[in-house]
């Protein structure tokens, strides 16, 4: 199968953003924040060669992989990925917005 490339969303760009800032702020170094952003790549590496592999979400559009306590959502388009939301499950979910 062929490589997809990933894109991502403003929106989801700065979710990712701020859940980094927080745990550099909150351990006082870059390192957890650096594996967290180690592991996303990893992630989106194979999803990108492997785009079917988050399960569909209720709007049958946009699709969901989970990362530990991260929800990923992205959906397909014809030559790309578009992550569109990354979401850390310990929020509340009232707060939770997919594009």
């Amino acid at each position: 199968m062929v490589k997809k490339e990933i894109v991502w969303s403003s929106f989801a760009k700065l979710q990712l953003e701020n859940v980094l800032e927080y745990y550099f702020i909150r351990n006082e170094s870059p390192t957890y924040s650096l594996k967290l952003l180690d592991e996303v790549e990893d992630l989106l590496n194979t999803l990108s060669s492997s785009e079917l592999i988050g399960r569909l979400t209720s709007n049958k559009i946009t699709r969901v992989i989970s990362m530990k306590v991260y929800l990923i959502f992205y959906e397909v388009k014809d030559n790309q990925i578009e992550i569109v939301s990354f979401w850390d499950n310990r929020q509340n979910i009232k707060n939770r917005k997919v594009k």
